[in-house]
């Protein structure tokens, strides 16, 4: 049975003054971490990318220890103990050490969160994007989309946080399309999640592809496969791999992705789905 849907004109009525409250509320939110931020401003490329990185993880020694627990677990099997910033960087890579310290970091954020299993949804459908989107951006020539991948959903943390059990109750409905959902949040809260996301990256100061990518993950694909693309692709997998954003009845068919990637070995459900259940117990420890 479908959810229903509030007529448009009961919306209507209340949607100004409610709208306003919720944006509002989402501009309000405690800021993002200073030191993830940082990470993301960094040119991999430049001569001092190194220090910058060691310089911005030593400003938070928590998000150091996360990193380096992070390094040493069974996910990455070193045989050597990983012991600092620069260490890690030279087995990882800054890439997979900016995705890294941006998910730990996120990671302190959904903690505070009070509703534990509405955010586990969340959390855990965010990491399945975040790993799919890896795997796609690097079989397409578009690497370091992970936190693009990450982040996407961040808006329905910020609707949570901003307006509590009735958006978790949202969360716990099942329907029959995204669509659908998405639908119920606008007539509900006067914006939707993407809507949402969109107005935290602006507030928090992400850089405008993370703007997109969370406020255009479910529209229509364009014409040719940029990263925005992948990380609608990598949202729609993760939901079908059984890491839903919300329980949705139309999940039972593989999403399409780029034709000469359907039979890559990296995007096989089984190692996928092995992979995010990896990241997301690692992340959650």
């Amino acid at each position: 049975m479908s959810v229903s849907v509030p007529p448009a004109s009961v919306g209507a009525d209340k949607s100004k003054d409610q709208q306003s409250a919720v944006f509002d509320r989402l501009t309000k939110l405690p800021p993002f971490h200073p030191a993830a931020m940082k990470l993301l401003t960094i040119a991999g490329e430049s001569e001092t990318a190194i220090s910058e990185f060691e310089k911005a993880f030593k400003s938070d020694p928590a998000l150091t220890a996360d990193l380096l627990m992070v390094a040493n677990s069974s996910v990455f099997g070193f045989r050597a103990r990983v012991d600092n910033i620069r260490h890690a960087l030279t087995l990882l890579g800054m890439e997979r050490v900016r995705s890294l310290g941006f998910t730990i970091a996120m990671s302190f954020y959904v903690r505070n969160v009070p509703s534990k299993d509405d955010v586990r949804m969340i959390w855990e459908h965010s990491t399945a994007t975040a790993v799919i989107a890896d795997a796609l951006g690097r079989l397409s020539g578009s690497p370091g989309i992970y936190t693009a991948g990450l982040v996407h959903d961040l808006g329905r943390l910020g609707l949570l946080l901003s307006v509590g059990k009735k958006y978790g109750e949202v969360l716990s409905k099942e329907f029959d399309d995204i669509q659908e959902s998405i639908k119920l949040e606008k007539v509900l809260f006067g914006v939707n999640h993407c809507e949402a996301g969109a107005l935290v990256a602006r507030t928090w100061g992400f850089p405008e592809t993370l703007q997109i990518s969370m406020g255009n993950h479910h529209e229509p694909p364009p014409e040719n496969g940029n990263a925005p693309d992948l990380i609608r692709v990598a949202c729609l997998m993760a939901d079908w791999l059984g890491f839903p954003e919300v329980k949705r009845k139309d999940v039972e068919t593989r999403p399409e992705v780029p034709p000469r990637l359907r039979s890559h070995p990296d995007l096989d459900a089984d190692r996928l789905r092995d992979l995010i259940t990896k990241q997301i117990s690692t992340m959650s420890a």
